[in-house]
């Protein structure tokens, strides 16, 4: 009897997922922040958001995303500053310069994943996006879930 789907699944996407962790660890360091911060600033990309949108955004207490921005802050890669919307606001901003420097750490891979992907065709590639679209949809339903 062949394994089951998820019997399949589970080691794959474990090993997926502990290398997607192993990367952005190895990115974090060479950039010389934490790794929280590193996820903060792939949140921020190229918008704005409060301490509060940021601590929910990260499943993190206020206090704790207090100081995730301190320490992007005191390195450079991001900004307070007034909500052009709303100047009762204080929102974040990721540094533009400083976020092309992280962009670069991801260079290699990008090269590697345009090469893996072209390998596919247009339905397999839809599948995949369709499939990484539900299963973020499951993460976070799940994240949700387990926290308090």
């Amino acid at each position: 009897m062949p394994p089951s789907r998820i019997a399949t699944y589970v080691p794959l996407v474990q090993q997926f997922a502990a290398r997607s962790v192993l990367f952005h660890a190895a990115v974090a360091s060479r950039l010389g922040i934490h790794v929280t911060d590193l996820k903060c600033l792939r949140l921020l990309g190229d918008r704005s958001m409060t301490a509060g949108e940021i601590s929910e955004a990260l499943g993190i207490t206020g206090a704790a995303a207090t100081a995730v921005i301190g320490r992007l802050k005191k390195a450079g890669f991001v900004a307070r500053g007034g909500d052009p919307a709303d100047g009762r606001r204080v929102v974040i901003r990721a540094v533009p310069k400083k976020i092309a420097a992280v962009d670069a750490l991801y260079d290699g891979q990008s090269r590697a994943m345009t090469k893996l992907l072209s390998k596919y065709s247009a339905a397999e590639f839809s599948a995949i996006t369709d499939f990484l679209e539900r299963t973020t949809i499951v993460l976070t339903d799940e994240t949700r879930r387990l926290q308090p």
